[in-house]
C-alpha cells in the first residue's frame, strides 16, 4: 500500500570530489519518493568544493545531513552512513548517478507488498543526462518476481552467468540487516560487492522488478574507468573477505567465492597486460609473479567450473601455457583497436 505521508527511508550518499554532480544527485534523491526521510552525505575527505556545496544543501533542507571524514575509501564512507542512519529502510546512491522520480517509493511499496528484505529494480547506463528527471515506470505484473537467495546467489556471485546484480545502488534494504559488518579501511574498488554479500547472508526474501529505477552514468573519471593501479588490488581483499565469510556459511557459496578469488588473479593479469605500460610492469612485477603462480595452480578450477564464457576460458589456457605469445597478442590487439 502506498503511504506518501510516511517518512522511513535513509539515503546514503558517499562522495569524494563530486562537486560537479552532487547537487543534481541530491535533487534526484529528493524526487525519488515522499518516503525519503533523510539524505546522509558522507564526504570522504574531498579536496574540491564538495563540502561547501553539501553544506549549502543541508542548510536548505532539514532532510539533508553532512558527515565529514578523512579519506578512508568509499566502503568505510558507506559504513559511516549506515551507522548514522535513523530510519528502517536504507538506499545508496553514488554522487554522479541519479534515481528516477518516485523510484524509492516504488521499491518500498514492493517490499511491503511481498514481505521482502530487499527490493531492487533495473537500471539504465548512460553517458548523458537525457533521461534525468524521468519518472520510474510502474512495473507490470509480469515484470515483478519474488526470489529466494538460493535463486539469486549465482547472479550475485556471477557464477555461470554473465549477469551480475551485486551493485549496491539500485536496491532498497532493511537497516536492521546491516549488522556486524566487516571493516575495510581504504577499500574503494568492489566495495559494493563486499557490502551486499554481507547483507544477503542475512536476508531471505527478495523482490525484483525489471522496471528501471536508477540512472547509472558512465563517468570516464571514475575509478571504474581508471587506468590500472593500486585500487585494482582491492578486489583481492574483497574476495578474500567474502571467501572467509562463506567458509562457515555454506560449502557451495564458499566454492563460488574461492572461484571468484582465483578469477580475480586472472583478471588482474589481463588488466596489467592491457595497461601496456613498462613502468607498471616493473612496479607490479612481484604481484604479477604471484598472480601467475595462482593461475598455474588454479587454472583447472577456472576451466572445469564452466562459469566463464568460452573466450575467457581459452584466454586462461593461453596465459597458463603460452604466456609470452598471449601477452604479445593482447597488447598488439589493443594497440590496433586504439588507433
Amino acid at each position: 500500500m502506498n503511504r506518501p505521508e510516511l517518512k522511513d527511508i535513509s539515503v546514503i550518499l558517499p562522495v569524494y570530489n563530486g562537486a560537479s554532480t552532487l547537487e543534481a544527485c541530491v535533487q534526484s534523491v529528493m524526487a525519488a519518493g515522499e518516503r525519503v526521510a533523510e539524505i546522509i552525505i558522507v564526504d570522504d575527505g574531498s579536496t574540491d568544493e564538495t563540502v561547501a556545496i553539501a553544506e549549502s544543501l543541508s542548510k536548505g533542507s532539514k532532510r539533508i545531513r553532512l558527515i565529514r571524514t578523512e579519506n578512508h575509501g568509499s566502503y568505510m564512507a558507506r559504513l559511516t552512513g549506515i551507522r548514522a542512519a535513523e530510519f528502517p529502510y536504507i538506499a545508496f546512491i553514488d554522487a554522479d548517478d541519479r534515481f528516477f522520480s518516485g523510484a524509492l517509493d516504488l521499491l518500498a511499496g514492493l517490499m511491503e507488498k511481498f514481505g521482502a528484505d530487499t527490493a531492487f529494480g533495473g537500471y539504465i547506463e548512460t553517458e548523458t543526462p537525457e533521461t534525468e528527471g524521468a519518472a520510474a515506470p510502474q512495473p507490470r505484473e509480469e515484470e515483478i518476481h519474488v526470489r529466494t537467495l538460493e535463486e539469486l546467489w549465482p547472479r550475485i556471485m556471477k557464477w555461470r552467468t554473465q549477469e551480475f546484480i551485486c551493485y549496491i545502488w539500485n536496491k532498497l534494504y532493511r537497516r536492521e540487516l546491516f549488522s556486524g559488518l566487516l571493516p575495510a579501511e581504504g577499500l574503494c574498488q568492489g566495495d559494493d560487492v563486499l557490502l551486499t554479500c554481507q547483507y544477503f547472508l542475512k536476508a531471505s526474501r527478495i523482490v525484483e522488478t525489471t522496471a528501471p529505477v536508477y540512472l547509472y552514468f558512465q563517468n570516464p573519471d571514475s575509478l571504474t574507468h581508471a587506468a590500472f593501479g593500486a585500487h585494482d588490488l582491492d578486489l583481492i581483499r574483497v574476495w578474500d573477505s567474502i571467501a572467509g565469510l562463506m567458509k562457515t556459511e555454506d560449502p557451495e557459496l564458499y566454492h563460488m567465492a574461492v572461484f571468484n578469488r582465483c578469477r580475480t588473479d586472472f583478471t588482474l593479469i589481463c588488466r596489467l597486460i592491457l595497461a601496456d605500460d613498462r613502468m607498471l610492469d616493473r612496479k607490479y612485477s612481484g604481484e604479477l609473479k604471484e598472480w601467475r603462480n595462482s593461475l598455474k595452480i588454479n587454472w583447472r578450477r577456472l576451466i572445469s567450473a564452466h562459469a566463464m564464457p568460452l573466450n575467457r576460458e581459452l584466454l586462461v589456457l593461453g596465459l597458463r601455457f603460452a604466456y609470452i605469445p598471449t601477452k604479445t597478442a593482447l597488447r598488439l590487439g589493443k594497440r590496433l583497436l586504439d588507433r
